[in-house]
């Protein structure tokens, strides 16, 4: 049986964009075909951060979600709404 689906990588997990009618515990095969690639940093800085950001994703740590890097800057900062007020 093939199933063809589209999925995002997020955060170390690809997850499908419609739900799959499959059994749980399948095992599957996957063939992953990128549909967009990610732009090149136009910085220094910002290939910088890309890597920092990869080789965290690949230490197994969880990224924090917008949210809980909001609450960072409330907990460090202080008086920080997300519009920056």
């Amino acid at each position: 049986m093939s199933i063809v689906f589209e999925a995002v990588w997020e955060n170390g997990v690809l997850t499908p964009k419609t739900p799959l009618d499959l059994p749980e515990g399948s095992t599957v095969h996957l063939v992953i075909e990128v549909i967009e690639e990610i732009p090149p940093s136009r910085t220094a800085l910002g290939a910088d951060l890309r890597a920092i950001r990869e080789r965290i994703v690949a230490s197994g740590i969880p990224l924090l979600t917008k949210e809980e890097i909001l609450q960072e800057i409330h907990e460090r900062r202080g008086d920080y709404d997300e519009q920056g007020e």
